[in-house]
């Protein structure tokens, strides 16, 4: 509890003895000294827990349900099969050289992974409000529309006009719902197909390779190549939450 926290800070500590020390040099009582100094370390962290900021809760991305037998969830499941052939293949590894770097990639794997989760639970949410804009009937009044306002009297202008404007708010909406699940399918299927490449040419370096000759610049490409993914599906992740509000 914040109250009982304010009492254990050093600083309140050493305030509430300094005010008792004072106390009992001007010839107090020890017992009325040593109140004192209970009343000003009551009094500090009384004040401190009230006018102290909660610290802010750290957030945790949301992962979103995946629509079953959807496009996402089939490129999702290529990413977790070719994530448990790599760690698969790290646990199999001889001690040396090697295994250890190919164990150090592996946290970074397993963060791309969970990055392709939230997208693709993103991109079923984009799905199923994409569903909810019919745009064939959206676009029809939309025509209806633009061909009644240009023979429409004036007092039903305005009326007119305000029904258009919300239909092509609509249409709006569906284009951006539309290019942001594209964006994220695409994604999917890039980080999917990326790491079951990383995967095949860690299999051939470990085939090729033995610990006494660590094939240094071939590990680095498969590091580089790991690190363009990550960073493609974070940088798709972040682009399409500022996309979607």
């Amino acid at each position: 509890m914040k109250f009982a926290r304010e009492l254990a800070e050093p600083w309140g500590l050493l305030l509430a003895a300094t005010s008792a020390g004072v106390a009992w040099a001007v010839q107090l009582p020890v017992l009325l000294a040593l109140l004192i100094g209970v009343a000003v370390l009551a009094a500090r962290a009384g004040v401190a827990s009230l006018g102290r900021e909660p610290a802010p809760e750290r957030r945790e991305a949301r992962v979103l349900d995946v629509a079953p037998g959807s496009d996402e969830e089939n490129w999702l499941r290529r990413a977790e099969g070719a994530a448990d052939g790599f760690a698969s293949l790290s646990s199999s590894l001889d001690a040396g050289p090697l295994a250890d770097r190919v164990a150090d990639m592996e946290p970074v794997v397993q963060e791309t992974l969970a990055t392709l989760r939230r997208l693709a639970g993103r991109a079923s949410a984009t799905g199923k409000a994409l569903s909810r804009v019919d745009l064939d009937a959206v676009t029809q009044e939309r025509r209806r529309l633009e061909k009644s306002l240009r023979t429409a009297r004036e007092e039903v202008r305005g009326d007119l006009e305000q029904a258009l404007t919300s239909v092509k708010a609509q249409a709006d909406v569906h284009a951006r719902l539309s290019g942001a699940r594209d964006k994220l399918l695409a994604q999917l299927q890039s980080g999917a197909l990326g790491l079951d490449s990383l995967v095949a040419r860690v299999a051939e370096l470990t085939a090729a390779t033995t610990d006494v000759a660590v094939d240094t610049g071939a590990v680095r490409e498969l590091s580089d190549q790991l690190e363009g993914i990550r960073q493609g599906v974070l940088e798709t992740e972040e682009a399409t939450r500022k996309s979607l509000g």
